[in-house]
């Protein structure tokens, strides 16, 4: 009887902790929720996930995604297509959207916001802080050396002891990556300063500061009245030619001419750059809206339902969940027509992959390659060709990460999508979601990066880095302009007639990402010991067993802790 009882006690115990660990720390977290449960938010679930979310989503951003040393952003890693572990190619370049999404998060942090505290593992303000100190003395180190760029960052090498040129970027720098940066940078002095970090905010004011005054000569091509897409640079080395016009000029032909995440740069440069300071006018920044004006064009998705109907969109360029990138930082939708049109393109968005069995959503993406290798490509052509631009060129290749306008929109269909994805085969690994799958379930794209892990976090938790922009904007009497200029330009295309297919109902995932007998396993280090391997049908239901709460937990250790007392007795 004593052998049975201590029998009786270890097993209890184990149980309970394997119930506990199994419910707080597995990496496939996405097994223990439901579609139907997010959506309906059934015991706080949409908490749980986004804490779940940002626990694991932090292991990489705070973890094997910067480096330490310098506080700077690695665009990613390659990950064991089997283990999940990391594999020996360390992606050690970085640019400017990487370190943005980078300082979104930390300013999130210093906004006192529960997920970023548990994206940082709970770490102490000093800690943080230290990150952030890092970062800018990498900065400007960066600076000193090479003063050309003008204080703004091309993609470069971060790994090592400092940041350093990378090959094919020696002389160049992009102004889209540098219009997120730039905002992130605004937004994040004033959350340092309401948080009193007052030499720290300073230290990154200045950097804003060189970067306004910059901001022409290094992007404003004065001949055509655009913004360049890439800027080359003459001189790199003496520090007196970067207030100088004819030391940039275009490389190529391209200009900022889209609607999308180049906006960014379109309206930082417009309301902040110094355009007096350079002999312009007021009057010069009015061109950048007029050579923009083409790419800015009204489209109907046609449903293809039993009741076809005709929805009213802005027409993407490849309708690529990646262009909505602007609206993480500027407040859009206080404009009425912007928000209607952005809330109708993401029910477009999910509608498109839910009428055609697509078991997710489209962005520009790292490929997926074949199982045990790791050459991947860089899938751009990714999205929606009947409202698209240009020739949409894959559409094989799904990723989580495109749910984040979804998620912004519609906090839950968002989150329901993103979940959809999150559970299909190897799609969770040790540091979060994996980039992409072959919409097949049989392969992947082994590959984890700030862009196709953390934008969804920021994009989560976007409305109150858009809260911070639009005080700012207020307070330095641009916000005026900024709601002007928005409301005027998108009221010139879409004002004339009435928006269709505004009644369209946000669609769920009318399929999952199949799991075969002899598909595609979970990695090893990520495996759940209640998940099927069995194929699925065509539901919204979870392709796992495991789907426990914390009210499942609490039942089942009451009923073993009562047998555990009976047969004590």
């Amino acid at each position: 009887m004593a052998l049975i009882r201590v029998f009786l006690c270890i097993t209890f115990l184990v149980v309970q902790s394997v119930i506990v660990l199994h419910g707080q720390t597995t990496c496939r977290f996405a097994d223990l929720f439901t579609i139907d449960e997010l959506v309906s938010d059934r015991n706080n679930a949409i908490h749980r996930f986004k804490m779940h979310m940002c626990l694991w989503e932090g292991k990489f951003g705070n973890g094997v995604g910067y480096n330490h040393e310098i506080g700077i952003t690695y665009d990613g890693h390659k990950i064991d297509y089997t283990t999940g572990d990391l594999h020996e190619n360390l992606q050690y370049w970085t640019a400017a959207s990487k370190e943005a999404l980078h300082i979104n998060i930390l300013a999130l942090y210093f906004m006192d916001n529960i997920y970023a505290q548990q994206f940082f593992g709970n770490a102490s303000q000093n800690d943080v802080i230290q990150i952030l100190e890092r970062k800018i003395e990498s900065y400007n180190d960066f600076h000193r050396r090479y003063p050309g760029f003008g204080g703004f960052l091309p993609w470069f090498a971060a790994n090592g002891t400092a940041m350093n040129l990378l090959g094919g970027w020696e002389s160049k720098v992009p102004g889209l990556d540098n219009g997120q940066l730039i905002w992130s940078i605004k937004i994040l002095i004033d959350v340092l300063k309401n948080k009193n970090l007052i030499s720290l905010a300073d230290k990154y004011e200045r950097r804003l500061e060189l970067m306004t005054l910059t901001a022409i000569p290094v992007f404003y091509e004065a001949r055509r009245g655009g913004l360049r897409c890439e800027s080359r640079i003459l001189n790199l080395f003496n520090e007196s030619q970067m207030t100088n016009p004819n030391n940039y000029e275009t490389n190529g032909d391209c200009l900022l001419d889209d609607p999308y995440e180049g906006e960014l740069m379109t309206y930082y440069m417009d309301l902040y750059a110094p355009w007096t300071f350079y002999n312009y006018t007021m009057e010069e920044r009015n061109r950048l809206w007029e050579y923009k004006r083409a790419r800015l064009v009204r489209d109907e998705y046609n449903t293809s339902t039993n009741n076809p109907q005709q929805v009213t969109v802005q027409r993407g360029f490849w309708f690529s969940s990646h262009e909505q990138w602007k609206y993480l930082y500027l407040p859009y939708q206080d404009i009425d027509l912007q928000k209607r049109l952005f809330i109708s393109g993401e029910k477009v968005r999910v509608h498109h992959s839910a009428q055609n069995r697509i078991p997710g959503l489209y962005a520009s993406v790292a490929s997926d390659a074949k199982v045990g290798t790791y050459q991947v490509d860089y899938y751009s052509a990714c999205g929606i060709q009947q409202i698209a631009f240009q020739p949409v060129e894959h559409t094989s290749v799904i990723t989580p990460y495109a749910s984040f306008p979804v998620i912004m929109a519609n906090e839950s269909i968002g989150l329901a999508w993103y979940l959809n994805m999150l559970q299909g085969p190897a799609m969770q690994n040790m540091y979060g979601s994996t980039e992409a799958t072959n919409m097949n379930g049989l392969t992947i794209s082994p590959v984890i990066t700030w862009d196709s892990k953390i934008t969804t976090v920021v994009a989560m938790l976007s409305s109150h880095l858009i809260n911070v922009t639009r005080q700012i904007l207020t307070r330095d009497q641009t916000y005026q302009r900024f709601f002007n200029i928005t409301e005027y330009e998108w009221s010139r295309v879409f004002g004339s007639k009435p928006l269709l297919g505004e009644d369209l109902a946000w669609s769920l995932p009318s399929v999952q990402i199949p799991r075969s007998p002899n598909g595609l396993p979970d990695f090893t280090q990520c495996r759940n010991a209640l998940t099927t391997t069995s194929s699925t049908s065509s539901s919204t239901q979870p392709i796992s067993l495991s789907v426990l709460h914390k009210p499942s937990y609490i039942t089942i250790s009451i009923l073993l802790f009562a047998l555990f007392i009976l047969l004590l007795k």
